[in-house]
This record gives structure tokens, C-alpha cells and sequence, in this order.
């Protein structure tokens, strides 16, 4: 009797062994596959990047500070009267009317840094070329400040 307790020990073993060791299988899952839109592959193909648009709002105060400091009031009166160059009284609304600018704020930054490029008539260009490298900031200040110059 022991000798069938002792073979039937050792075939569990066995079963058990044999049973634990085989080698289960699942179905491989679907593999995933990016397919982007036709928009996504021209914008990349192109090298296209996303498009910020930074808008700068000008502060009339800043601005009207910026006249002062940069001594444009030396030539240019905040009313109408003509000193070296014009009055800055309705400048903005006189800007609107400038053919071939984009608006009344594209001439008169064009206005500060590159003098030469438009010049009222019957005035000369004596304007100090020395404002190209003004930073946005500073010209939205001055655009707000010559707003208010109504």
C-alpha cells in the first residue's frame, strides 16, 4: 500500500508539473496604426507652425511721456500749429487717409521709424532717424497717446 501511495504522489507531481508548465496562447491584439488627416500631413509636410498672433495695447499716459522724453514736442505741437514739423492735433484720424499703409497705426509707426519713408507736404524730412529699433510697446503708447489728440 505504500507503494500506491507512493506512485500515485509522484504521478500528482507529475500531472501537476506537466499541467503548470504548458505554454498558453492569446489572440495578438489589432496593432495600432496613426493614419493622420490630410490637413495634419500638408501642415507638416510644409513645416507649418501654429500661427500666435500678439496683440499690444498702448497706454496714452506711457505714451504721452515717451513725446516728452524722446523731445518730440521740440518740433511737432500737441495742437494744430505748425512748429518745425505738423501739429499732432487729429494726426490719427489724418493717418486713416494715407494711401498705402494698412492702417491709421501701420503709418505713423512707419512715421517714427522711418521718417524718410512718407513726408508731408511742404515740410523737409528733418526728422532724427534714431527710432528703429522702438520697441511695440513704446510705439502702441505713442499711437494711444496721438489718439487722444483729437
Amino acid at each position: 500500500m505504500k507503494h500506491k501511495i507512493t506512485l500515485l504522489f509522484i504521478f500528482t507531481i507529475i500531472s501537476s508539473l506537466l499541467v503548470s508548465c504548458r505554454e498558453v496562447t492569446d489572440e495578438p491584439s489589432i496593432p495600432v496604426v496613426f493614419e493622420p488627416t490630410p490637413a495634419t500631413t500638408e501642415m507638416v509636410m510644409a513645416g507649418a507652425a501654429p500661427i500666435v498672433e500678439v496683440i499690444v495695447v498702448g497706454d496714452p499716459a506711457s505714451g504721452s511721456e515717451w513725446f516728452l522724453s524722446q523731445g518730440c514736442n521740440a518740433c511737432h505741437s500737441t495742437g494744430a500749429e505748425k512748429l518745425v514739423g505738423p501739429g499732432q492735433q487729429g494726426v490719427y484720424a489724418r493717418a486713416a487717409a494715407r494711401a498705402g499703409y494698412s492702417s491709421p497705426e501701420d503709418y505713423i509707426e512707419s512715421s517714427i521709424k522711418y521718417p524718410g519713408e512718407y513726408v508731408v507736404e511742404g515740410y523737409s524730412n528733418l526728422m532724427p532717424a534714431s527710432w528703429e529699433e522702438t520697441e511695440k510697446q513704446e510705439i502702441a503708447d505713442i499711437i494711444a497717446y496721438l489718439k487722444t489728440l483729437e
